[in-house]
């Protein structure tokens, strides 16, 4: 080896070791900087404690420099009060996690921002797009979604998702107010400098088609009619038997509720054809395999007393057989339901057969 290799040979290591030294160097300087300002929100906390006499928790709803990482600013602390105790804040209510089957249900836009921003000025700015142009808007921030109109105006939200429902009793969404939601997205979009992740309109189109059959499929009305048999002496006697059977509601539109306030079935009257109606909208009835069998039976009690006879929709006579019947078929329907994640009389239920 001659005296140039080892002249650059000897170069290299001294460059090596260079970089080396320059690195930790770099590395300690880091550390010490970082150090120190971690150290001082711990040490101050520590003294909010002393002065307290009970543990602070965490205030999420408003913390938003400990839900992004950061510092923590003196501006944004809650200092205690004169007795030593910090004031309590309202703690919002998170929205659950989206399901699977709500992914199915709805058509979802995510907008993703590459720097935090405050509730605040996102509704401004919805309003500036206009907001009967969504049907629904979300805001992530830490770590739940919470309905845009919830949050604080200091709030800051790192994600904002839309949702639009893409089926109900009226039928699936339309080409044309699809668009307009996704015209509305964009524009949305663009005045946040947001990034948007939303399927293609014909992708949507197609799902909320699918979701429309199936709606259809499982989509009922469960009803019988007890038809008097001498309507001139029962008809006037209908108020007063119906408002003694503890139903709510005012004659002639009664129904029977459940124990949290939701009709479980309805009872009319037609006077003029001398016949009561009972009537369970299947979707929006929790436990419809219960509530059919009550419904037949007070159906059974109502004809006992008014001297009526069980009539179909048809006018043909309904015995045990036929109401069998429709209680296989209530079973078989909210079993379908299910298959597909959503449970008879929920709140989700409620959304789609609207």
């Amino acid at each position: 080896m001659n005296e140039l290799q080892l002249s650059l040979l000897g170069l290299g290591l001294v460059a090596i070791l260079l970089v080396v030294v320059y690195n930790r160097w770099l590395e300690r300087k880091y550390r010490k900087m970082h150090g120190t300002q971690s150290e001082a929100p711990v040490l101050e906390e520590g003294a909010a404690g002393q002065q307290g006499e009970g543990r602070l928790e965490p205030q999420w709803a408003n913390d938003t420099s400990s839900e992004f990482g950061g510092d923590v600013e003196p501006s944004n602390r809650v200092e205690p009060g004169a007795n030593g105790v910090a004031p309590i804040q309202t703690m919002l209510e998170p929205l659950p996690t989206l399901s699977d089957v709500e992914a199915w249900v709805d058509a979802i836009a995510t907008l993703r921002f590459y720097e935090p921003r405050s509730a605040g000025s996102i509704r401004e700015t919805i309003e500036q797009v206009g907001a009967q142009r969504f049907e629904r808007i979300e805001c992530y921030t830490g770590d739940a979604w919470h309905l845009t109109d919830k949050l604080p105006a200091d709030a800051l939200v790192s994600n904002v998702r839309c949702r639009l429902q893409l089926a109900s009793r009226r039928g699936p969404v339309s080409p044309d107010a699809l668009h307009a939601w996704v015209q509305a997205i964009e524009s949305l979009t663009q005045m946040l400098s947001a990034g948007l992740s939303v399927e293609s309109e014909a992708a949507i189109l197609e799902r909320a088609s699918s979701l429309d059959i199936f709606c259809a499929r499982v989509d009922a009305l469960i009803s019988l009619n007890l038809r008097m048999r001498d309507k001139v002496t029962t008809v006037p006697q209908l108020p007063a038997k119906l408002n003694a059977m503890g139903l709510s509601g005012a004659y002639p539109a009664l129904a029977r509720m459940n124990v949290y306030g939701e009709v479980d079935f309805q009872v009319v009257a037609d006077d003029a054809q001398g016949q009561i109606s009972l009537v369970m909208d299947f979707p929006h009835v929790t436990r419809p395999d219960l509530v059919v069998a009550e419904m037949f039976d007070q159906a059974r009690s109502l004809a006992s007393a008014l001297d009526a006879e069980i009539v179909d929709d048809d006018g043909r006579a309904l015995g045990d057989e036929g109401m069998l019947v429709l209680s296989n078929q209530v079973v078989r329907l909210a079993a379908m339901m299910q298959a597909q994640g959503i449970e008879p009389g929920s709140p989700l239920a409620r959304r789609v057969f609207s």
